[in-house]
């Protein structure tokens, strides 16, 4: 006799059930019924079928033979979809979970229950494959789990995924219950129906349990998810700067030191929590930020996940922001006015620059880090300043042996942000500009083995 799965259902308090009036949720809401639970029957007519508005009657009938209360919405699918730029099945599933969730908040139920079975298991594996799924994407559908963008403490329960289809239909039969046909299951244009009709029947001539082995692996690799999970939190604490709305700032030399297979689901959990409503950005756009966040790279760069996000690099953040956010300004150094630069520190806005008196050069070398500078003190040509770029400033870096460059100039060809070059820190004595923070010294402030004494500096974040 088939069971529910209880193991993650409330043992008091409301229910809420998603009822479709297939035999899936027909076979839930009975069962649910059986079982004593106080039940509230959820059903979204999507308006795409002439016959839904009376399928919704139909799951409202259900309901009152149960003594059960039943709330019913419509709502224009098509509409929606072509408004969003979403596919057709994309935007049902999120209308309906943003009003299953939306009742149980104003019902006080503890949990959305929903009936997916073994079947749509195996299909939403599948289809994730064929997408180019991660680890995440091949685990599949859990029986219980949180969607922080439809509610982020009532659970999704899904106590049925262990049953096959065709376990549902037969306790529909031998219960008398009739549920509803749905002509568009079969409808090709579908690319879930399309698996379900003509892909998974032909790798069953490979295999007649092909089902069966997917969705044991799934399983398998659901496990496998979860201890990686553990090893994410762990990197994400190292990792996350800061949060802010629509942004995560990320330090990069953490992301760069992790390894690969890590890397990249940080990152797929990171573009997770800012656009939950992307299911999955599929491997190739994860892996090329991975290796964009891997890579030796300049203080500044750009790469587009899709889904309305890009990640940039600037200096030592790495910045994943949704195209709405305002980018916080806090991650780069910033100079509000010139101010003399002594040994010592000097603040910069949330940074602070460190100044070490001139000292006998040693053995050691220069550092390789942008963000760590030392000059030549005795071809320094007056005290040292610090202060934002002006109008017609010119710069000589390091490795230019002759002539000069705008400063503009030099901040497009080092792709710093527009919007931080106009209090960018400069580091000058005199007029002439030595260090670029983040960039390069001054050819002729450089070290040599000439050199007899070095002014070192360091820009770091507080």
């Amino acid at each position: 006799m088939l069971a529910l799965d209880t193991r993650f259902l409330p043992s008091e308090g409301r229910i809420l059930a998603g009822v479709s009036g297939g035999p899936d949720s027909l076979c839930l809401l009975d069962l649910l019924h059986r079982s004593g639970r106080a039940v509230l029957v959820a059903h979204l007519d999507h308006g795409l079928r002439p016959e839904s508005q009376a399928d919704a009657g139909l799951v409202a009938a259900q309901a009152r033979t149960r003594g059960l209360d039943c709330v019913v919405e419509r709502q224009d699918v098509r509409a929606y979809a072509a408004d969003q730029g979403l596919s057709i099945e994309e935007a049902a599933r999120l209308l309906r979970y943003r009003f299953l969730f939306a009742a149980a908040r104003k019902a006080g139920a503890r949990a959305v229950v929903v009936g997916h079975t073994a079947d749509d298991q195996v299909e939403t594996v599948l289809m994730h494959f064929l997408r180019g799924a991660g680890l995440d994407g091949l685990k599949g559908m859990q029986p219980s789990t949180i969607l922080p963008v439809f509610d982020a403490q009532i659970p999704l329960v899904r106590p049925l995924l262990h049953a096959w289809r065709r376990e549902t239909e037969a306790y529909c039969s031998e219960q008398g219950l009739v549920p509803n046909l749905d002509a568009s299951n079969a409808d090709p244009a579908y690319f879930r129906n399309r698996l379900r009709h003509v892909l998974i029947p032909e790798l069953e001539r490979y295999n007649p349990r092909f089902k069966e082995v997917l969705l044991r692996s799934s399983q398998a690799l659901a496990d496998d998810h979860g201890l990686l999970q553990e090893q994410v939190d762990a990197a994400w604490k190292q990792a996350l700067a800061e949060e802010g709305p629509g942004t995560l700032v990320f330090r990069a030399e953490a992301l760069a030191q992790l390894a690969p297979g890590l890397r990249r689901n940080l990152l797929r959990r990171a573009a997770a929590r800012l656009r939950p409503v992307e299911r999955d950005f599929g491997f190739e756009r994860i892996q090329a930020a991975a290796e964009f966040c891997a890579a030796s790279q300049p203080a500044s760069g750009r790469i587009e996940l899709g889904g309305g996000l890009s990640l940039y690099r600037e200096g030592p953040a790495l910045i994943l922001a949704a195209w709405e956010a305002d980018l916080p300004a806090a991650h780069w150094p910033q100079a509000t006015g010139a101010c003399e630069l002594r040994t010592g520190s000097l603040q910069l806005g949330d940074w602070v620059l460190h100044c070490e008196a001139a000292a006998e050069h040693g053995p050691e070398s220069p550092p390789a880090d942008n963000w760590s500078a030392w000059l030549d003190a005795d071809h320094l040509p007056g005290s040292l300043t610090v202060r934002p770029p002006r109008s017609g400033d010119r710069f000589q870096p390091l490795g230019m042996p002759d002539g000069t460059l705008k400063i503009s100039d030099f901040f497009i060809n080092e792709k710093l942000p527009r919007r931080a070059r106009r209090s960018w820190p400069l580091v000058c004595s005199g007029e002439q500009i030595v260090w670029v923070p983040g960039y390069r010294i001054s050819h002729p402030a450089r070290v040599t083995p000439d050199t007899r004494r070095i002014v070192k500096l360091h820009l770091r974040k507080t």
